[in-house]
């Protein structure tokens, strides 16, 4: 009788440390690109990769201090979090990944950590299904939102930032360019510079050549998407 209640505890011990571990690794995956997670979980560290050829989106919303300013706290999160969750679902549709959100801000790359032909049409296609989300959802939402985005393919490092709180973050110029693209937008505007142009421009359509001066760089050349449906 001893040796049964022994195994029968033994048995749950086991069950809920399996539990346990799944939720760990359901955790790791909703905050790291799975490849990530995966090298985290077998070697228990990763190390910093770079990317030659990858396309970043930056985006955020249009006078979000002004709009949020006589809002509630629960409001605001709760408009984000509705906002953004979609912005994700529609990521992961296009084989894209969500870095990182910085308040209205949201960051999101195609090509790294897994290689992806497709890179720049991947995130040209979520900026325009982003965009006419934001249309369909000011139909049937109080508070009306519009959003700016930036594009921009180029040379990205990856990796884990941290030990205890891990979170997986890009680094490098193609970043900072891409941030000032968006800065550039005017709202509901889609800004890809001439470097994605060139990979997308026989799949998507656009309306206009502009050109700004941009810290550091000079002169450049970005195109305007046109994301009517």
């Amino acid at each position: 009788a001893l040796i049964l209640i022994m195994y029968r505890n033994q048995r749950h011990t086991n069950f809920l440390i399996h539990s346990e571990k799944e939720k760990t690794e359901r955790l790791m995956l909703n905050i790291l690109p799975f490849e990530i997670a995966k090298e985290l979980k077998e070697k228990g560290k990763t190390s910093p990769q770079s990317f030659d050829n990858v396309t970043v989106l930056f985006s955020d919303l249009v006078d979000f201090t002004q709009i949020t300013a006589d809002l509630e706290p629960e409001i605001v999160i709760n408009e984000l979090n509705d906002i953004f969750t979609h912005f994700d679902y529609i990521m992961e549709n296009n084989q894209c990944e969500r870095i990182k959100t910085i308040r209205d801000a949201y960051l999101s790359v195609c090509g790294m950590p897994e290689n992806n032909a497709r890179h720049a049409h991947n995130i040209v296609q979520s900026a325009i299904e982003i965009i006419q989300y934001i249309q369909n959802r000011n139909e049937n939402h109080q508070i009306k939102w519009s959003v700016r985005i930036g594009i921009h393919t180029g040379r990205v490092v990856g990796g884990v930032v941290g030990t205890k709180k891990y979170i997986y973050d890009i680094f490098g110029d193609t970043i900072n360019t891409t941030s000032r693209i968006e800065n550039c937008s005017l709202p509901m505007q889609v800004s890809i510079s001439e470097t994605t142009y060139l990979q997308v421009k026989n799949d998507f359509n656009f309306t206009q050549e502009n050109k700004f001066e941009i810290k550091g760089k000079g002169v450049v050349k970005t195109y305007c998407l046109y994301t009517e449906i």
